[in-house]
């Protein structure tokens, strides 16, 4: 109960009251009454701090999006639960949403000295290590955490797959630029190399003006062969590259044409920029399409895609990738991605997108950033692009 609140005495009736007395009776009428008001306030604040109502509180977050809310109620739960390894892997979970990797790292790695066989804690360490290019270390933490977990057939297949591009990279060269690090097989792709560190200095100070981030960490490109690309990232053929915490580039064929370099690599660079930004919050359509209206073109090549088809898929369903459409879905996903971005670009300008982004990144749900920053809700939008 709070501080100077004690259970009150009922009020006395009787003969009629001084107007003093009058007043002290109606003090102390009010101040039973706060006390009252304030003890049941305390006691529902203090329900709603118990490790049982902030767990709630804290998966109805992460169902709205909401991964700033779900990050601090997870994180207040495990301060009181300081064993319960399940509400730091929630904690980290929600802090690997909001692209705060050495965060979600901590977490992990505090789960894992309490309960090393838990395979959850596990798996996402892994994974928050190798989309920080750190592929040996994700390796190390999946062969620790199988020993335990020997019939987990996916975490098996996983290190399997990460074994072999950890093996690949430990026997690459590198050439480095001030903010950029490429990774090659051989001599014969050194001046490739040089080339991909010359595009992407001169594009850091574009992009980053554009979009009002630098990124401070130094950016990993990786050069494979074309079937080097297919085994590492297991990507469609009609993908010419791929950004999952470091950008991964198949070299020869069209990549060997300065234009096409040029465009591909600045792609891919916007996609590292605004994974800075936000993690992985940021919806498909929002991250292609701001890819292509900075890369090299503006991503003009859509253009006639649209003029040519009725065919419109709602943005809500180009939200969580393009990897699993055929080469038809894709180009016209991509085109549909591209028109959205220079559709909000036109209404309120490049900085309410990066205030889109922004909003993200601090943990508002999408369509409440959206709504704040485009000044329209994203139903609206949605059908205003599908016309």
């Amino acid at each position: 109960m709070p501080k100077g609140c004690a259970p009150g005495a009922a009020a006395a009736t009787g003969r009629p009251l001084s107007n003093v007395r009058v007043l002290s009776r109606r003090i102390a009428l009010a101040a039973a009454t706060f006390c009252l008001l304030t003890s049941s306030t305390w006691a529902q604040s203090r329900t709603a701090r118990t490790p049982e109502a902030l767990v709630k509180q804290g998966e109805a977050a992460l169902e709205a999006g909401r991964y700033r809310d779900a990050f601090d109620a997870f994180a207040d739960a495990a301060q009181q639960r300081p064993r319960d390894v399940s509400l730091y892997t929630a904690a980290a979970y929600s802090a690997s949403m909001l692209g705060q990797a050495a965060d979600a790292q901590q977490w992990l790695e505090r789960a894992l000295q309490i309960e090393p066989r838990y395979t959850q804690a596990s798996i996402l360490l892994g994974q928050v290590l190798y989309k920080q290019g750190r592929v040996k270390d994700a390796v190390d933490v999946l062969e620790a955490g199988v020993k335990y977990a020997p019939d987990n057939a996916a975490m098996a297949r996983q290190l399997d797959e990460w074994r072999k591009d950890s093996q690949l990279q430990s026997r690459f060269y590198e050439s480095r630029g001030a903010h950029f690090s490429v990774l090659f097989e051989g001599p014969a792709d050194d001046v490739m190399a040089r080339k991909v560190v010359d595009i992407l200095e001169q594009a850091y100070y574009r992009v980053g003006a554009a979009l009002m981030t630098y990124p401070s960490r130094t950016i990993t490109v990786l050069l494979y062969t074309q079937e080097q690309f297919r085994d590492v990232t297991r990507s469609p053929s009609w993908a010419g590259a791929l950004f999952d915490g470091r950008i991964k580039l198949p070299v020869g064929g069209a990549l060997n044409q300065g234009d096409e370099l040029q465009r591909v690599v600045e792609h891919e660079l916007v996609h590292a920029v605004v994974s800075t930004m936000a993690g992985p919050t940021v919806p498909t359509w929002l991250h292609e399409g701001l890819a292509m209206t900075l890369e090299a073109g503006g991503g003009a090549w859509t253009e006639p895609i649209l003029a040519r088809t009725s065919v419109r898929v709602p943005l809500s369903s180009l939200s969580r990738g393009f990897l699993g459409m055929n080469a038809e879905q894709a180009t016209l996903a991509y085109a549909e991605s591209v028109f959205a971005v220079k559709r909000m670009v036109a209404l309120r300008g490049m900085p309410a997108v990066v205030s889109l982004i922004q909003g993200l990144g601090r943990g508002s749900t999408f369509e409440s950033a959206f709504q704040q920053s485009i000044f329209m809700r994203f139903e609206d939008f949605e059908t205003m692009v599908a016309r």
